[in-house]
């Protein structure tokens, strides 16, 4: 089925992926481009996608990667960026080693930046997250609004608690999150040891850890929908733990009238294989509207 997409692609127009490479205050930031040329079927549009991975993830995973390949079957050009996460030049994963100053408030800027990388050639821009990167447009969306981003579209996007966060924690690392954030706090702007997301007992720096756990409302994303600014759709899988976050929440997202969901029975946080189709299909068909 893979292969059979491929050369799907190749025959309804002319594939020109490459990367693309923007400097933002000192470190190189990669994109993934994704332009349609028209071929032999003329559904070109001056409208982009700008992708945005979750947690410490990048450009080229799986359900970037597909929602890609999905948009240019459709006729659609995107690109697709991998967060700096603080490492010049970063490509894959985040790794579990070295001085962490990954920092979750800093994505804002870095989109702005490929949205300012976009501005002079596209004339509508769809600003897409999943997971954490959900949270981090509607973010972004806050903090540099801008005419060209005409639409928001959150992919199964975080919400957060304060008391679940402090719970999940202790359990995973037996220790008080409170005591951690303590820590990082006396630190300033020095570095801890400390267990941070999927990482065990690294060395991070304080404000790094801070912005991941410290009671901040900005990564409640539900709460933040309640003032989004233009057109927004979230995608929910029925079978996406996560999601209940989102659902426990949901009269404070229906709240703006701006904002709908659509959730997509039997999808899990990933969206794969059929579960990317129906997403794709259904955001095409919001954005006619």
């Amino acid at each position: 089925m893979k292969w059979c997409r491929i050369l799907l692609l190749l025959w309804i127009g002319q594939v020109s992926a490459q990367p693309v490479q923007i400097e933002h205050q000192g470190l190189i930031l990669n994109g993934n481009f994704e332009e349609y040329k028209p071929g032999h079927n003329p559904g070109y549009s001056d409208r982009i996608f700008l992708i945005v991975h979750g947690t410490w993830a990048h450009a080229g995973m799986e359900i970037i990667s597909t929602l890609q390949a999905l948009l240019f079957e459709n006729d659609q050009s995107s690109l697709a960026i991998t967060l700096s996460l603080g490492i010049d030049d970063r490509t894959g994963f985040m790794a579990c080693h070295s001085l962490m100053t990954a920092n979750h408030g800093n994505a804002a800027a870095e989109i702005n930046a490929w949205i300012e990388y976009l501005d002079e050639d596209w004339q509508q821009i769809v600003v897409v997250g999943h997971s954490r990167g959900g949270n981090q447009v509607t973010l972004f969306n806050q903090a540099y609004p801008n005419l060209k981003v005409s639409h928001l579209v959150l992919i199964a996007p975080m919400s957060w608690n304060e008391k679940q966060s402090a719970a999940a924690y202790q359990e995973v690392s037996g220790i008080p999150l409170g005591d951690v954030l303590a820590t990082a706090r006396k630190a300033g702007k020095g570095s801890i040891k400390a267990d941070v997301l999927q990482c065990e007992d690294i060395e991070v720096m304080a404000t790094s850890f801070l912005s991941y756990y410290a009671d901040e409302p900005n990564r409640n994303t539900p709460e933040l929908l309640q003032t989004v600014d233009r057109p927004v759709l979230v995608f929910q899988g029925t079978e996406d733990a996560l999601a209940e976050g989102y659902k426990s929440q949901i009269t404070l997202v229906r709240s703006n009238p701006l904002v709908e969901d659509y959730w997509i029975d039997g999808a899990d946080h990933f969206f794969r294989d059929l579960y990317s189709d129906e997403l794709v299909e259904e955001l095409l068909e919001w954005l006619s509207e």
